[in-house]
């Protein structure tokens, strides 16, 4: 069996890997707010601002881990995997964040109807935010030798998105002066699960492009897909966490966005598995 072929029979366990994982996102989740539930513990305005901190590092490392699992057949360095992790958070931090709010000053009128929200979500926070992940991977691991297999690009890109996302969640948290954990914990859960999942598309278009003859069009259409698919998600997401009244009050559906976040998170990369091996056979076959 040759390496190539030896990596395809090994990725044979990816949806296994993925779905434990996926689940264990859920069951962390559901444990913390439980928890907090249970115990009703009080904060500090530090110590809370502390917990909100570390309830967005950990949705990141959960998937980190993750894509260390599905690359067994060749590990890929943890150094380098952690360094396209900081660029993706680094660039979020400095470009993103900034663009979205100081230049478009989006939070101030992308909810104020649906086509601003769809149309918002998709040229402004989807295509910044999906280019960013992208340069976080194209400029730097990109053209080195351990981005050597099309699967790269899905690992190193889910990377830049979970950086991102951590950002992402601390700006929220720091923003709010801390956040409360059980209701916090699930929107840090589907912010990393969304950065992650649409990143994977990102990337999975960078594999190719690294690997095969494509059409210039190509890395355009991927960032398009990536940033339409990421600004559909928070408009549906708008939709499906929508506080429903009744005549017992008004009810919070958030545990509803984490169930959204999570299919949607399991049939992208379910398809960018079937995708990639697809591309391996392909490349096996011209070898």
């Amino acid at each position: 069996m040759s390496e190539s072929e030896a990596r395809l029979h090994e990725r044979k366990h990816f949806w296994r890997d993925e779905l434990l994982l996926i689940l264990s996102m859920v069951i962390f989740v559901v444990v913390v707010y439980a928890l907090d539930n249970a115990l009703q513990p009080v904060f500090t305005p530090a110590t809370l601002l502390l917990a909100g901190v570390l309830l967005a590092i950990i949705p990141a490392g959960i998937w980190l881990v993750f894509f260390n699992l599905q690359d067994r057949a060749e590990p890929e360095p943890k150094g380098y995997v952690l360094a396209i992790f900081g660029l993706g958070a680094l660039l979020a931090a400095a470009i993103g964040i900034p663009v979205a709010e100081s230049l478009f000053r989006v939070s101030h009128w992308i909810h104020t109807s649906t086509v601003a929200t769809i149309l918002g979500g998709i040229l402004v926070v989807g295509f910044t935010q999906e280019f960013l992940k992208y340069a976080a991977v194209r400029y730097s691991i990109y053209h080195t030798d351990e981005f050597d297999e099309p699967t790269d690009g899905v690992i190193y890109a889910t990377a830049a998105g979970l950086g991102y996302a951590t950002v992402l969640n601390i700006q929220f948290v720091v923003a709010n002066g801390g956040v409360d954990l059980g209701a916090g914990v699930i929107r840090m859960a589907v912010v990393a699960l969304a950065q992650a999942t649409f990143s994977g598309i990102t990337g999975y278009f960078l594999g190719r492009a690294k690997f095969e003859s494509e059409p210039i069009w190509w890395m355009p259409l991927g960032i398009t897909l990536a940033a339409v698919f990421n600004g559909l998600f928070n408009w549906l997401q708008g939709i499906v966490i929508r506080p429903t009244v009744t005549l017992s009050g008004a009810s919070n559906n958030a545990w509803l966005g984490l169930v959204l976040a999570t299919l949607v998170a399991l049939l992208t990369t379910g398809l960018l598995l079937w995708l990639v091996r697809r591309n391996i056979k392909h490349l096996q076959t011209q070898a």
